[in-house]
């Protein structure tokens, strides 16, 4: 009886332990106060937003990512769909002309990077930018670490400024204290007075589209991707 009943403080403790472990980590865990575009708030800043141009053509076309791993594919093919470029005719939507998530692998695309392999860790920045490029469109990509919040700011409003270009971000959930690592969507809006942006989330399961400050938006792209080990970042693509 005495064995069991140590055996039993033991267990409890232990649990006590992990319990106060976990607690831990979650207090050091950045918080969602994220402001959605599904808010009052966040559709008051819609209303006041200096530039939205991008906005009503890449909503139209934005659809969620098919898996986890297809942030980049779904980013890619609404930001597509949304530019002046001629479209693949897909046969399952024939004679309807469309970038789909997978269509966009070509030939040229799976030699970048195979569909299974997207589907296993998703797409780097630079493999992003070249699958753009490879659909027919012009892109150039910049990791954070050779970047600026200015750089970045004074980039998004001259690209949303443009209704032949679109800007699309690599960066993590964690310090924006969402759920998830590594993500990938095209930013639709600007609005000056509260420096933030609206970034259309392609994993519209999880989470609507955030405006996010540009701070925020830069320190999570300064996170490093995993794959690559180096920051994430930003591609500008234009027809």
């Amino acid at each position: 009886m005495r064995k069991f009943l140590l055996n039993t403080v033991a267990v409890a403790t232990l649990v006590t332990l992990s319990l106060t472990g976990a607690v831990q980590a979650d207090s050091t865990a950045k918080v969602d106060n994220n402001i959605y575009l599904t808010s009052p708030e966040g559709e008051q800043l819609f209303r006041d937003a200096e530039i939205s141009t991008d906005y009503l053509k890449l909503a139209s076309y934005l659809e969620s990512e098919h898996i986890l791993t297809f942030c980049g594919p779904a980013s890619i093919a609404g930001v597509m769909n949304s530019l002046d470029i001629e479209r693949p005719q897909p046969p399952e939507l024939y004679p309807w002309p469309l970038f789909t998530q997978v269509s966009i692998f070509t030939p040229e695309n799976q030699k970048v990077k195979s569909y299974a392999m997207v589907e296993h860790e998703g797409l780097e920045l630079p493999q992003l930018a070249q699958f753009f490029i490879n659909l027919g469109a012009k892109a150039e990509f910049k990791h954070a670490d050779d970047f600026d919040e200015n750089w970045l700011r004074e980039t998004i409003t001259k690209t949303l400024a443009d209704p032949n270009k679109r800007f699309v971000a690599n960066y993590s959930r964690k310090p924006i204290g969402q759920i998830g690592g590594g993500h990938i969507s095209p930013v639709a809006a600007y609005d000056a007075d509260t420096d933030r942006v609206l970034v259309l989330d392609v994993a519209r399961y999880k989470y609507p589209p955030v405006w996010l400050t540009i701070a925020e938006l830069y320190g999570a792209m300064m996170d490093k991707d995993s794959t690559s080990n180096r920051a994430r970042g930003a591609v500008i693509v234009s027809q």
